[in-house]
């Protein structure tokens, strides 16, 4: 299957080039060939050198301005200018549109029986076969049209699915990515074995579960032992002497390591230490010398000996050494106490840079967990948007298409009341109620007519209605009411005798049926009112003075409940 080519798009406009060769049934002719696509000629131009392109290749062709002819140059015909092609120089070719659309076509698609013509082809066949091969648009495997909404549901790698635990959508390809970060996935917990803990409180569960097994509290200096919480106490009371070893042996170890952060202070104590000694023993040689030492005989001649120096306290030996050694234990106490100092301030340092590491990692990993819940905030937010936006399309569309339904429906309803009031008989009764409210607003201007609701001399006979002025029209205006007949376009006016020349009798009906106000009228077949309606309804044409509204406005019988009757009656002699 994918290693077809995908069928091309159908086009009912010229924006596409032509059809392909192997959708004939019968021999191909080089005439019907397009003369730079190669293909059969889609809405074919002809150029004013004689050959045929289609619409799109000869509008790509010359889109770029004036170019050569290649089937002229391919023919050695050129002749300039007439094998120049540009805009203007061609023509829709009908006859070749009409020869090639007539030509027997079948479906290339495998697996389609479907045959016809080109021109059948291209208006309901073409980009609608539910054989052809299509990419699937998210992940490009060519598939079969009609096999398209399985595959976007089963196959597609890059399909989007909604997980059954959080409800985010994410692709197919992504699961166990997504399962590794979903804050609802169900986890075990390895301690209590407790199931279908949600990840996102997995963390709180482990802080209070007593069978969880946590690291020893003295991990640090080398206890490797997982013990459970309820357990811990336990362990430590068990292990304390193990525990004192290898925390011996970790001081011990910083102890080293502090020793070796002042190796040049060290050195310099011990070489003044040695120096004091060296200088000790010196002395301690020039005293013994000079303690020895016996005065020379006096002899006659010669000048007299020099006086000899006052012997030394015999207590001058032993006292230098002893002062000397007491400042050296001194300094070298000084340096051990620095150096003591020094390996606790170490140690204090240590221990906040493990809680600062642990901190660090700690926050490394919220870290992570927030960006990674960003991320998913981010697409779910992105995805949101687009159903949001898709959503609003169709309230859109929805709401027009509403408005079309309601037009519709309102036409309806008053074709429905048009209907449900007319007659097939040519005897009409308008009842109008509300008259003082209808007469007022005649008076007023706002309403100065009303049309009653349409009538039939039979089914498919004339069409009439009546068009009355409450406060009067013309010659009666605010003295009489006036009463007018209707001419009206209907759909059966091509089978009736034209002019109108039918009586038409008008009345005012006495509700109490005893004087009913009556005016007849035989149509004037030479007016305009009574020819075949070219509009919707011809001019009106009756008695403007009908009745006169004094006979209204005095006690009498033709308003009653606020509601008058009008009747009309149109003669069927003769239809």
């Amino acid at each position: 299957m994918a290693a077809q080519e995908p069928s091309p798009p159908s086009s009912l406009e010229g924006n596409k080039p032509g059809f392909p060769k192997k959708i004939l049934a019968n021999k191909l002719e080089d005439k019907h060939l397009c003369n730079c696509c190669q293909k059969i000629l889609r809405r074919p131009f002809q150029a004013q050198c004689g050959h045929r392109f289609c619409s799109y290749c000869f509008n790509k062709t010359v889109s770029s301005g004036p170019q050569k002819c290649g089937a002229c140059i391919k023919e050695d015909i050129f002749e300039d200018p007439t094998s120049i092609l540009k805009q203007g120089c061609a023509f829709p070719d009908n006859a070749a549109r009409r020869e090639v659309e007539a030509l027997a076509a079948v479906c290339p698609n495998e697996g389609c029986t479907w045959k016809g013509n080109i021109k059948e082809y291209e208006l309901n066949h073409e980009g609608k076969c539910e054989f052809m091969i299509i990419p699937c648009p998210s992940c490009k495997e060519l598939i079969r049209f009609n096999e398209q909404e399985r595959h976007n549901e089963r196959e597609c790698p890059e399909r989007t699915l909604n997980c059954k635990y959080c409800k985010e959508p994410f692709h197919f390809k992504n699961i166990k990515a997504h399962d590794e970060i979903c804050p609802k996935y169900p986890m075990i917990c390895e301690g209590c074995a407790k199931k279908k803990i949600p990840r996102e409180k997995y963390v709180d569960h482990i802080k209070f579960c007593s069978k969880f097994r946590a690291p020893c509290r003295f991990h640090v200096v080398g206890c490797d032992m997982s013990v459970e919480k309820e357990k811990i106490h336990d362990h430590e009371r068990a292990c304390s002497y193990e525990h004192l070893n290898l925390l011996l042996h970790y001081i011990m170890g910083l102890k080293v390591n502090l020793e070796a952060l002042q190796p040049q202070s060290l050195e310099l104590a011990s070489h003044k230490v040695h120096e004091l000694h060296q200088s000790l023993r010196d002395l301690e040689v020039k005293l013994g010398q000079l303690s020895t030492q016996t005065p020379p005989a006096q002899g006659a001649c010669g000048p007299p000996p020099a006086p000899c120096p006052a012997p030394l306290p015999t207590s001058f030996t032993p006292v230098l050494p002893s002062a000397v050694g007491a400042a050296l234990e001194l300094q070298l106490h000084g340096e051990k106490t620095k150096v003591a100092e020094l390996s606790r301030r170490c140690q204090d340092l240590e221990l906040k840079v493990g809680t600062f590491e642990n901190i660090v990692c700690v926050l490394n990993r919220e870290v992570e967990r927030s960006s990674t819940t960003l991320d998913a905030s981010n697409r779910q937010h992105r995805l949101d948007q687009d159903k949001i936006e898709s959503l609003s399309n169709k309230v859109r569309q929805l709401e027009r298409t509403v408005g079309l339904k309601d037009l519709t429906i309102a036409e309806m309803e008053g074709r429905m009341r048009e209907m449900s009031a007319a007659t097939y008989d040519g005897v009409f009764i308008w009842r109008i109620s509300d008259f003082t409210k209808k007469r007022q607003d005649a008076i007023a201007g706002r309403a100065p007519a009303m049309f009653s609701p349409a009538f039939y001399t039979s089914k498919y006979g004339y069409k009439m209605c009546l068009r009355i002025y409450l406060n009067g029209d013309g010659t009666g205006r605010g003295s009489h009411l006036s009463l007018f007949f209707v001419v009206m376009r209907g759909l059966s006016d091509a089978l009736l005798k034209w002019p109108f020349n039918q009586k038409v009798t008008l009345m005012l009906l006495d509700q109490n049926n005893r004087e009913h106000v009556i005016d007849a009228f035989r149509p004037d077949v030479t007016s305009s009112s009574f020819q075949r309606p070219v509009s919707e309804m011809n001019i009106a044409s009756g008695c403007p003075l009908f009745c006169p509204l004094s006979k209204l406005d005095s006690k009498n019988s033709y308003i009653r409940d606020d509601t008058i009757f009008i009747k009309a009656i149109v003669d069927l002699t003769g239809l």
